[in-house]
């Protein structure tokens, strides 16, 4: 599942949820309603689950672009990126296959 779908599911979940379809005076729930709010509590808590790892990777990303400064460009059209003085070490990530390099 996409990134944008997930977000169109959360979309209408959450419209759904949070919006009453009827407009009642009164405090019972139609047929079903109650239902409805499980399922769409556990499309959600599920959703949440998958997307956990997405959002904690992109939490080191982020981590990581603080280390960096602001592009230049410069007049021939090539892009700089230099890291901060006061960035830690770079170390790149552990390889988890080493049958997968071949070199």
């Amino acid at each position: 599942m996409s990134y944008i779908e997930g977000m169109k599911h959360i979309a209408l979940i959450a419209s759904l949820v949070a919006t009453p379809l009827w407009a009642q005076e009164s405090s019972e729930k139609p047929d079903g309603w109650d239902l409805l709010q499980e399922g769409g509590r556990l499309l959600l808590e599920d959703l949440m689950d998958d997307l956990s790892p997405l959002l904690e990777d992109l939490q080191g990303l982020m981590v990581d672009l603080n280390s960096y400064e602001p592009p230049v460009i410069l007049p021939n059209g090539d892009i700089l990126i230099r890291r901060k003085p006061d960035a830690p070490e770079y170390t790149p990530p552990p390889v988890e296959d080493e049958d997968a390099i071949d070199l």
